[in-house]
């Protein structure tokens, strides 16, 4: 499968690579040590002598089509995704310490972003069209972007009319059980 993917790749597909690829995986270079051993009317001998490429017969086990026009690169995705995830490290004690819109607004979005990737992920990953059919994975994603555009208007409402998520999150902290107070 690797092999494969490898084979699709941009830089394998010049026709320097593809000459000598196909020099190289032709198995007319295993013929001279067998020929040497077998009769010439066996019938692994004559299938030898043909002169198939071992390159076709990885291409023919692909298992996805190969994408008409440019592929999406994904690897830009994962590199803004994880700096969210660094961002968050120094934000979310920042914003505890000193509580202001800005650190809880910045903090409502990075959180948002960051469990929607993972939400995602979840829905995309395990709702597959092939286990579930056609419609589940469809609702799933709009659950997650339901989920997640409420949870982001909420956040911004506790900024905009209440105390702000860090002052909320000092209040939490702050209630004490009933076998604390006394």
């Amino acid at each position: 499968m690797a092999f494969s993917t490898f084979l699709r790749a941009p830089a394998c597909k010049n026709l320097v690579f593809s000459q000598q690829m196909r020099k190289l995986t032709t198995q007319t270079s295993l013929q001279r040590p067998v020929a040497s051993l077998l009769p010439a009317t066996t019938h692994l001998f004559k299938e030898l002598t043909t002169s198939t490429p071992i390159i076709n017969s990885v291409r023919s086990l692909r298992t996805t089509p190969v994408m008409a026009g440019k592929p999406h690169d994904h690897s830009k995705l994962w590199v803004i995704e994880k700096g969210v995830a660094v961002l968050l490290v120094p934000l979310v004690p920042l914003g505890l310490l000193l509580p202001n819109k800005l650190f809880d607004a910045a903090l409502a979005i990075l959180i948002t972003a960051h469990s929607f990737w993972g939400l995602e992920a979840i829905a995309i990953d395990y709702v597959r069209p092939s286990v579930v059919g056609p419609i589940l994975p469809k609702i799933a994603l709009g659950l997650v972007y339901l989920i997640c555009i409420a949870t982001l208007g909420g956040l911004f409402y506790i900024i905009s009319h209440d105390v702000g998520i860090g002052n909320m999150i000092r209040q939490i902290w702050s209630i004490k059980s009933d076998r604390q107070k006394s």
